[in-house]
């Protein structure tokens, strides 16, 4: 069989083009058209070399795992170790996943003469089938990726509160919202909302049961020192509630557990008299302010 090593140059060159394309949309990498080019263009030569000399399979494996390392390396800006470690595994996820559109394609047009050659993959079949492979798979692997990203995208707004007050602890779910920009007037302390359910091992019932008489000074016949709470009132704007108040108290320390631990003391928890989620994913908000302007707080100093 004749081998036209041109029609193999290109048909490499189309597929590793494609597959690093992908690779750069699923990671958010920049996309240089010139670089991507340049690296499908070295994985295309090393293919044809790799024919000519027929290497074995162990040193065929080292090869092709350093080529597919520098194709990462040429093709994209990045120079971090972890970025660099996340598009390489991207690009083998793609690279599996073309392979097996590609394979599903001439199994269906059923060739008679393709046929395997030193580690090659060989035959007529029309570069039109690397190209269809090519375009199944950019769309399998986004719209996967789509799914995938959407299903992780409330967990990945999701993190760990620790609550410390007055020798009590408590742990709860947060949600990290972006529009809870809610301050206390008057020392602008940042506050983070917290459902009233929550903070019963920490607040008498008979309080949270009457946060609204509280609010409007309705408070009687409680054996509660409410004074000792040192309660502070927190207006508040929402959709439906554009003067709503709450009532907020300021912790000992809280305890956020995200990708790094941080420990802070300058915050305040409002109590919602309320349920912030229905399906109780979580019971407080916090702040994105309080997540950037995070302090190197050490938690021996609190424990004192």
């Amino acid at each position: 069989m004749k081998i036209y090593l041109d029609i193999v140059l290109l048909e490499n060159f189309m597929m590793n083009y494609i597959i690093l394309f992908s690779t750069a949309i699923i990671s958010k990498s920049k996309i240089n058209y010139i670089k991507i080019g340049i690296a499908s263009l070295v994985a295309g030569l090393y293919s044809i070399l790799n024919y000519l000399w027929n290497l074995g399979n162990i040193e065929s494996f080292i090869v092709k795992f350093l080529i597919s390392i520098m194709m990462i390396l040429i093709g994209f800006d990045s120079r971090k170790f972890k970025t660099i470690l996340k598009q390489l595994i991207l690009f083998y996820l793609v690279s599996f996943t073309f392979g097996g559109i590609s394979f599903m394609l001439l199994f269906l047009i059923n060739p008679s003469n393709i046929v395997f050659e030193n580690g090659l993959l060989v035959g007529s079949y029309p570069v039109k089938v690397t190209l269809i492979g090519g375009i199944l798979g950019v769309i399998v692997i986004v719209a996967v990726s789509y799914i995938i990203k959407d299903r992780l995208k409330t967990k990945s707004m999701l993190c760990d509160l620790e609550i410390f007050y007055k020798g009590q602890y408590q742990k709860l779910k947060t949600m990290i919202d972006t529009g809870n920009l809610l301050k206390e007037p008057i020392s602008q302390t940042d506050v983070i909302i917290v459902e009233k359910n929550s903070l019963r091992n920490m607040i008498s019932n008979d309080i949270l049961d009457n946060l609204d008489n509280i609010i409007q000074g309705k408070w009687l016949d409680s054996k509660e020192d409410i004074y000792s709470y040192k309660f502070k009132v927190i207006p508040f704007s929402s959709l439906g509630n554009e003067n709503g108040l709450l009532i907020g108290f300021k912790p000992d320390y809280i305890k956020i557990l995200d990708e790094e631990e941080c420990i802070r003391d300058d915050v305040m928890i409002g109590i919602y008299n309320g349920k912030l989620c229905k399906s109780n994913l979580y019971t407080s908000l916090i702040g994105l302010d309080i997540l950037n302007s995070r302090k190197a707080l050490r938690e021996e100093n609190f424990m004192k």
